[in-house]
């Protein structure tokens, strides 16, 4: 690590050939964990180029304070899912990927016939995408749970947890398959290769994606007026980031604009569709401040006395103590019941799913009460209709039937207008209508590493260290519960920073004044150290 930060200070000081050898150093390893989101290896060495590109336009923004293998693989990530984004990949064959000489030997060290391969292989298909890619980060490339963390969108507890399950169950499984011979402490060196090879030789990718799709089930919308694209998924939108980046523009007295480019999210965030002002004050908390243990205990002290919670996302944080390093952070919390429950009403499939989910809702047998809590905003066609629920706390969970959305504003504003336009029945007959809800469980958090390590315009060379947001939300039919966190962690530059110096070493005047008076009735100027105690 030190050896890296010295090869970073030459390379600032001008050493090309210091550059090149961080670069050289790390290429092989970076290619191939970018060869866990695309498929191709040659489209894995233009994403590494893309990177070296970064570190050269953006040379000065990197924190020596962090680990630069931890900062390399993080651009790597967010190079990776850039290109997702942009593009339909091929399939490829992963074998292409070369070996280094203490790789091959531990080929053969392990893999000595064709059966043993295909145990092998066998193994690693049954081990959970999950399993395999912290230990690849943790294992292989010596990365810490702090950072394997900060790469993959995951609180550092779970990562804990994750290479514990996962060594635990890939020791079973290998004995199992009597793959290896155990002793001591050899597993711990032999596992990592192990998943090397099996992924190298039967051509398995683990893509972070996969991951995602099982743990984060919706898609984070950093804006609610904002494009959520066009790409299929459930998408979900809460307005905790806005409140933090609100913040972060007042804490800067700036909209947040990039030296080196445009961005679409944060111009859109710099609208400030959404703010605290929005909210009852009961249900959202902001804290911040210089980044210390100090300020991680009174967020924690605040959570637990105003909502009786604790945090998913604190432990994430470096929090040593740093007079250039700031934190913003912001929770919603919210907790709604309906004036009636609705009927549990069994399961059925959900769209062109042939699994079955549970439902909710109404239909004869149920009370008076509970029709009486739903309100029929419109009704044009049975794909084409919208309710509302009245709750005790107040809340209303507005429900609309439609197909695909550009983003939540324009569909919001579509259902007041057809609401406005419906002249048929607002209430629900009990003896014909019918309403059925799913139960709904949302478990999504995201990094928006977009905003991250570029020097922000007007401010000497601040930048966001990370942006993230969470949120748990789920549905019942007695009710629902929300919370969402959210924080921009930012690097305040020395030229912001600058310290003061009110240093009275030199010519000065003094006053005296009472309070709320106009005028001093003393006055002192001092030139010279005749008045001034020498001892």
């Amino acid at each position: 690590m030190e050896e890296d930060k010295e090869l970073y200070s030459e390379f600032l000081n001008g050493n090309k050939n210091a550059f090149n050898m961080l670069v050289s150093k790390y290429r092989k390893n970076v290619i191939y964990f970018i060869t866990r989101f695309v498929k191709s290896i040659d489209e894995a060495e233009d994403i590494f180029q893309d990177v070296v590109l970064y570190l050269l336009e953006n040379a000065k923004i990197y924190n020596p304070k962090y680990s630069f293998k931890s900062y390399l693989y993080t651009i790597a990530r967010s190079k990776a899912l850039n290109y997702l984004n942009k593009n339909k990949l091929p399939n490829t064959n992963l074998e292409e990927l070369e070996n280094t000489p203490e790789q091959n030997g531990l080929l053969e060290e392990i893999i000595l016939s064709n059966e043993r391969k295909t145990k092998i292989q066998k193994v690693i298909s049954s081990l959970k995408p999950e399993y395999q890619l912290v230990i690849y980060l943790t294992q292989i490339e010596g990365l810490t749970y702090k950072e394997t963390a900060r790469i993959i969108g995951k609180t550092e507890k779970q990562i804990k947890n994750s290479t514990y399950n996962a060594k635990k169950t890939l020791k079973k499984l290998l004995i199992k398959e009597r793959v290896i011979e155990m002793k001591h402490n050899k597993f711990i060196r032999l596992l990592s290769w192990i998943l090397v090879i099996a992924i190298i030789t039967s051509g398995v990718v683990v893509a972070t994606k996969i991951i995602k799709d099982k743990i984060n089930n919706a898609k984070l919308s950093a804006g609610f007026s904002g494009s959520i694209g066009n790409i299929k998924g459930n998408k979900v939108w809460v307005g905790t980031f806005d409140i933090a980046w609100n913040e972060f523009i007042n804490y800067l007295g700036t909209p947040i604009e990039f030296e080196n480019g445009i961005s679409e999210l944060a111009d859109n965030l710099n609208n400030q569709s959404f703010s605290k002002d929005m909210l009852n004050e009961n249900s959202y908390y902001i804290g911040q401040g210089p980044v210390s243990p100090d300020l991680k205990s009174e967020i924690e002290k605040n959570l637990k006395e105003k909502f009786g919670t604790s945090s998913d996302v604190l432990d994430d944080i470096n929090w040593k103590s740093s007079d250039n390093e700031y934190l913003i952070y912001a929770m919603l919390n919210k907790s709604f019941t309906f004036k009636a429950p609705f009927l549990e009403l069994g399961k059925k499939p959900f769209g062109n799913s042939k699994n079955e989910v549970k439902y909710f809702g109404l239909d004869c047998p149920t009370v008076e009460d509970t029709f009486e809590q739903v309100t029929a905003l419109f009704y044009n066609s049975d794909s084409d209709f919208a309710v509302k629920i009245d709750t005790i706390e107040g809340e209303e969970v507005i429900l609309y039937r439609i197909n695909n959305i550009n983003n939540f504003q324009d569909t919001y504003n579509e259902v007041e207008k057809k609401a406005s336009e419906y002249s048929g029945k607002k209430y629900l007959l009990r003896e014909k209508d019918e309403l059925r809800i799913p139960f709904i469980s949302v478990n999504a958090t995201i990094n928006y590493d977009e905003l991250c390590h570029k020097p922000i315009k007007n401010t000497n060379g601040v930048y966001l260290l990370s942006a993230v947001q969470n949120v748990n939300f789920s549905l019942t039919n007695l009710g629902g519960n929300l919370s969402s966190e959210a924080y921009v962690d930012f690097y305040l530059s020395e030229a912001l920073e600058e310290p003061r110096y009110f240093n009275f070493t030199d010519t000065f005047v003094l006053y005296l004044k009472e309070k709320d008076k106009d005028k001093p009735y003393f006055a002192l100027f001092v030139d010279n150290i005749d008045i001034l105690v020498e001892k």
